[in-house]
């Protein structure tokens, strides 16, 4: 490649030559002339004092109304007529001093505060200035249910080997109790038939007592269908399973000649004897976390209802009535 021996006369500090054939740059052109915007990617005249290296500024000319966009180097001093506005210079621009930071707060002073609109904005807040939750209502009620199940199932666990309904025929003095599973506990009733009075108590310690002639003792527990927890269909005794978790224990006695059985909503049995050689038999249904069992407590032949109710500790509650409350 062959170097011209003639250099680009605008460009007086460039050591490099120009090809051959090229014709060189003009000049720029005086800034009073241009209106407007205006891309400038030549050099000044040459005989300005060449100035430091160029550097990227945004400053704002004090000249007339257009910007532009300088890409040269400027020279030592802007022409008068220079347009005003906002311009991009390549040029140096003199060093801007940055503000002074606020004078130091006295010993023993607290600082001065910002003024209550420089804050940000915290959003909206309801409860004033208590936390807010991470969790709704129905989902702390939710969790709240998981983890009473966890601790119901960790109970279950931890209970002896018990046979099923399905593997025993008849609750005696040889084969005494029997476990549900949690589906057989919670579908449907538990139907007992050819009892003659039964007792409840719930997970609140809320106890009451009901015959099969329909006299009513203590408290009755009601489900949220309004129905009651335990109490007497026609001539069975009825367990709403559907509302379980609600029941604590339950006591079925049978004083007839013939034998109380025991069904469940999938149409399994078992049955307990009648009383003999002045023993009778009663059945206890006692929830463990999300299971019944059944069992066969033998008590002597002649014990009135409230006496046996008294030995399994269940003690009737009353509801005060609303002139107590001064109503």
């Amino acid at each position: 490649m062959s170097v011209p021996t003639n250099p680009r006369p605008d460009i007086t500090w460039m050591r490099r030559r120009i090809r051959p054939g090229q014709a060189p740059a003009a000049a720029a052109a005086p800034a009073a002339a241009q209106q407007g915007t205006s891309l400038n990617l030549g050099r000044p005249s040459a005989d300005t004092a060449a100035p430091p290296p160029a550097s990227l500024s945004l400053r704002h000319t004090p000249a007339a109304a257009p910007s532009s966009l300088e890409l040269g180097r400027p020279g030592a001093a802007a022409p008068a007529a220079a347009p005003q506005g906002a311009s991009l210079s390549l040029g140096r621009t003199p060093a801007v001093q940055s503000p002074s930071p606020p004078p130091a707060a006295p010993a023993g002073q607290a600082p001065p505060r910002a003024p209550a609109g420089a804050q940000p904005s915290a959003g909206l807040v309801l409860g004033g200035a208590a936390p807010a939750s991470n969790l709704s209502g129905r989902a702390r009620k939710l969790a709240e249910q998981r983890e009473k199940s966890k601790r119901e199932d960790h109970e279950v666990q931890l209970l002896f080997a018990a046979p099923g309904i399905e593997d025993v025929y008849e609750l005696n003095l040889t084969d005494r109790v029997l476990r549900l599973t949690p589906l057989q506990s919670s579908v449907g009733s538990l139907v007992v038939s050819g009892s003659t009075a039964v007792a409840w108590e719930s997970v609140r310690r809320v106890a009451g007592g009901q015959t099969v002639d329909g006299h009513k003792a203590g408290t009755a527990v009601m489900t949220s269908g309004n129905r009651p927890l335990v109490g007497y269909h026609g001539r069975d005794a009825l367990i709403t399973l559907r509302h379980v978790r609600t029941l604590r224990r339950a006591i079925f006695i049978n004083r007839s000649s013939s034998a109380m059985g025991v069904r469940l909503f999938s149409g399994q049995t078992v049955a307990l004897p009648p009383a003999a050689d002045g023993t009778q038999m009663v059945l206890l249904v006692h929830r463990v976390g999300n299971v019944l069992e059944l069992r066969a407590e033998p008590v002597p032949h002649n014990w009135p209802d409230v006496q046996i109710w008294q030995e399994f500790d269940f003690s009737m509650t009353h509801s005060a009535p609303s002139s107590a409350y001064g109503r």
